[in-house]
């Protein structure tokens, strides 16, 4: 076996404010590995945030409602060590994933968009602003693609 067999993988989940979006699809991505017992983790940045704000109070509560604590994550920005250390990196929308190609050409084989990486050409809307309903959407969007997600990284 390979040393690098043994190193838990991660993936980086990636959108503006890191408040709404990749935190959920973050949590919501290591509550599947958990259950499945899978050697990934995830962690989640914003291209345009301030480190250290919490997640909105409707997606705590969004999450909250499908048992998924979000409680402690606070924003953090992205940094070139994040893309480099991640094994893939899936934004939120196409504009993000271009930003990211651009700021980040060396590692654009690695990014996609999180609807692109399981065969989709869809963004994940921006629930922020908006009301729970819109957050619990937003979650159950995250949710029902999770699983392809996972099965694309172990494939």
């Amino acid at each position: 076996m390979r040393i690098e067999d043994d190193i838990q993988k991660h993936i980086l989940f990636v959108c503006t404010g890191n408040t709404c979006r990749s935190p959920m699809a973050a949590a919501i991505f290591n509550s599947y590995a958990e259950k499945e017992n899978m050697n990934w983790f995830a962690i989640s940045a914003g291209l345009a945030t301030e480190s250290g704000l919490p997640v909105t109070p409707e997606a705590k509560e969004a999450l909250a409602a499908v048992g998924i604590n979000v409680e402690d994550h606070r924003s953090r920005q992205l940094d070139e060590k994040m893309i480099k250390d991640a094994r893939i990196v899936l934004t939120m929308t196409a504009t993000q994933r271009e930003l990211l190609h651009i700021y980040y050409p060396d590692k654009a084989e690695k990014i996609f968009t999180i609807c692109e990486y399981i065969g989709s050409d869809q963004d994940i809307k921006d629930p922020y602003g908006g009301s729970l309903e819109v957050y619990q959407e937003t979650a159950e969007r995250l949710i029902s693609i999770m699983p392809c997600i996972l099965k694309n990284l172990t494939n």
